[in-house]
């Protein structure tokens, strides 16, 4: 019993979806849609307007179409009748005249479907070819090659590359410089003269003993510069 329930809510859902609802009096609505290629013309251009047509989500292959283009003063310029295609779509080309009104046109296309009827209504202006030359605009040129502003990011750029340069250089130098260990100095050595140096002496006058350090005897005051060597001296 669920099963089937489940079933026929699937089918209600399924049938609203393609607007096909089994149940009575229910009409899809119709869908009409009609536009131009552009929403501006100049006089003697060519004008294609085209369109679709569905009834709910199903397009409708070989309905008729009415078509009807108006002047801005309402005087029809062109009635015609359309069939659809199996994909529900409709089109059809006209030339503009040469010296066709300035002004709005207005496009109308209406369909007729059982009791339904749709109406759908689009505009498009027509201008001469001075007014539909617009303002061009302007082509940037290109810049000098000399320009102040290229040659400054040119010199900016050499510098920058001869700064990274530089500093590749002197890394690598650094790198590869070896430390050397100073040099010493070449002092001459000399040879040390040895100095005979009597701890003590005897005073040749006096006979007494004394330190040799003393150039005079300090008992007599005699003058010992060498060993053996008297001097008087006064005192």
């Amino acid at each position: 019993m669920k099963t089937t329930s489940f079933l026929l809510l699937l089918l209600l859902l399924y049938s609203i979806f393609l607007n096909m609802s089994f149940v009575a009096g229910a009409v899809p609505p119709l869908i009409l849609t009609v536009a131009t290629d552009k929403s501006m013309y100049l006089q003697g251009e060519r004008v294609v307007v085209s369109g679709t047509f569905r009834v709910g989500v199903n397009p409708i292959d070989g309905w008729p179409i009415a078509i009807s283009v108006n002047s801005p003063e309402g005087t029809p310029l062109l009635i015609t009748t359309l069939q659809t295609n199996q994909g529900g779509n409709f089109a059809t080309i006209f030339n503009l005249s040469p010296e066709a009104k300035l002004g709005n046109y207005t496009v109308l296309s209406s369909v007729q479907w059982n009791s339904q009827q749709a109406l759908r209504e689009v505009t498009f202006e027509v201008k001469t070819t001075q007014q539909g030359v617009g303002v061009q605009p302007q082509i940037p040129q290109k810049p000098s090659y000399l320009s102040p502003v290229l040659l400054t990011f040119a010199a900016t750029g050499v510098a920058f590359s001869l700064i990274i340069f530089a500093l590749i250089f002197y890394g690598l130098v650094t790198l590869q410089k070896k430390v050397k260990a100073p040099v010493a100095p070449v002092t001459p050595i000399t040879s040390v003269r040895k100095v005979d140096i009597m701890r003590y002496k005897k005073c040749a006058k006096c006979g007494r003993t004394f330190l040799g350090v003393h150039t005079f005897c300090p008992h007599c005051f005699t003058f010992h510069g060498k060993n053996g060597y008297i001097e008087k001296t006064t005192v």
